[in-house]
């Protein structure tokens, strides 16, 4: 097939590319920055401008023709969210899905199929309640986001896409991700669970993530879709097992309070508790690699 992509460059993306890429579909991309997007990805076989998602089409000539699209720009979500941030995080994924939506319907030969991404953060905070995909979501900020979001992306269906929504968990790969984040305190000697440590972490390996984004776009899935390994974590053990991998201590909890106090409102990113299931993916036939977070680790810490 021939696909394009937003977010190439990206943690998941530039993963994305190379797997994608060895099954032998041909690539190409969107970019603030084409010409570094051609650099850093070698297997973009062309990048085209797309300066301002935010305000304006992508190019015609990059959606023409196409087979199928796989969205997945968006402004990161970590770090304070000034009310600057929070704006960018919202314009970025819901009017840059609108104007990428939009001009697909303008285009002659349209792809048949869009995979967009989503975010785990649709749910909301949950506690303890077992979550699948027909759960209902919340009323806060990223749900409200990722509800948006992905009613934008469903505008596609209107020009005949089939459309697949990957809501997607706390990815853990090397040289980023949320594992990045958390390695320097347990280098140090002082891991341990953030806040109560009872909140479920429901994460996933990238190269699980990729695999899944490749499993739908040539399983005919459609409509939403978790991207979580089977097996979610209270954060407490997610530490205990950081900890016994990398052989440091992990008895130094980072109060809530603290961390509230440092991020703000991101904070609840990581205090509060989504368990999710990636029941759809399953049924649908999809075998992960790293199913269980100890492997998982080892595998990025070990061979990385």
């Amino acid at each position: 097939m021939k696909i394009l992509l937003t977010g190439a460059t990206g943690f998941i993306g530039s993963r994305l590319c190379e797997a994608l890429a060895g099954h032998g579909h041909l690539l190409v991309a969107l970019s603030r920055d084409p010409v570094s997007a051609q650099k850093n990805i070698p297997q973009l076989t062309k990048a085209y401008l797309w300066a301002e998602p935010e305000k304006t089409l992508p190019p015609a000539a990059a959606l023409d023709g196409v087979d199928a699209v796989i969205h997945l720009a968006g402004e990161s979500v970590s770090g304070r969210w000034t009310q600057a941030k929070k704006r960018a995080i919202r314009e970025s994924r819901i009017l840059g899905t609108r104007h990428l939506v939009q001009q697909i319907s303008n285009v002659k030969n349209r792809p048949k199929v869009m995979i967009s991404a989503s975010a785990i953060g649709y749910y909301g905070d949950r506690g303890n309640e077992a979550l699948n995909v027909k759960s209902g979501s919340q009323s806060d900020f990223l749900a409200q986001v990722c509800q948006e979001w992905e009613r934008e992306a469903s505008r596609a269906k209107e020009s005949g896409l089939r459309v697949a929504h990957v809501r997607i968990g706390v990815v853990l790969g090397p040289n980023g991700g949320a594992l990045s984040a958390m390695l320097l305190p347990f280098k140090l000697g002082l891991g341990g669970p953030m806040g109560s440590g009872k909140q479920w972490w429901s994460w996933i390996h990238r190269d699980d993530l990729v695999g899944l984004i490749q499993f739908a776009l040539e399983n005919q899935l459609e409509g939403a879709i978790n991207a979580t390994s089977p097996n979610p974590l209270p954060q407490r053990e997610f530490a205990k097992i950081l900890s016994r991998v990398m052989r440091r201590p992990a008895f130094m909890p980072a109060p809530a309070f603290a961390i509230k106090l440092l991020l703000g409102e991101f904070s609840s990113e990581l205090l509060t508790s989504k368990r999710v299931s990636p029941e759809r993916a399953l049924q649908a036939g999809f075998k992960f690699q790293y199913p269980e977070l100890e492997s998982a680790v080892r595998e990025i810490l070990v061979n990385n």
